[in-house]
């Protein structure tokens, strides 16, 4: 399993939700797109969700910082996990960099050898509206991954 930050290019293209249309769009594939879940906002829908969040990242005036955090898990070629485990893997990976209590978009997307995972993050705490950064988010990425890859029993990447 591979669990990278997506850094974005340039700060004034930070979307959250471009972000969210990107890793939810089918682009005219059966099955680019599976599972989409919502964590942490009142709307069950990610359309509604994304105004949920852009609203709270409208309340954080001070900040500079980018407000969108861009999460990819990657699993081996073959490996397959089910609905329940590839959700409690996006649950502890975001526990880890200090998001659990963040909103967020997640989707499943199987339109590659390799079935991955986007999350789409809002930085800005919901309640605090602070803008969390986690310091060496890689290394914890790469711990993470290590345990969960030993937890779960897939196969380890480097």
């Amino acid at each position: 399993m591979i669990v990278k930050h997506i850094p974005i290019r340039t700060l004034n293209k930070s979307s959250f939700s471009g972000l969210v249309q990107y890793i939810t769009n089918a682009q005219d594939k059966n099955e680019r797109v599976g599972d989409v879940c919502i964590t942490n906002c009142l709307s069950e829908h990610h359309e509604w969700a994304v105004k949920e969040v852009e609203l709270t990242q409208r309340q954080n005036t001070r900040s500079k910082l980018d407000k969108t955090y861009h999460m990819l898990v990657s699993f081996r070629a073959g490996e397959n996990p089910s609905a329940d485990t590839l959700k409690s893997i996006e649950v502890q990976l975001c526990a880890a960099l200090g998001y659990q209590e963040h909103q967020r978009v997640s989707a499943v997307h199987r339109d590659t050898d390799h079935l991955h995972i986007h999350i789409a993050i809002n930085k800005v705490h919901p309640v605090k509206l602070t803008v969390h950064k986690p310091f060496r988010d890689y290394k914890i990425l790469a711990d993470a991954a290590l345990k969960l890859e030993q937890e779960y029993g897939l196969d380890h990447d480097n």
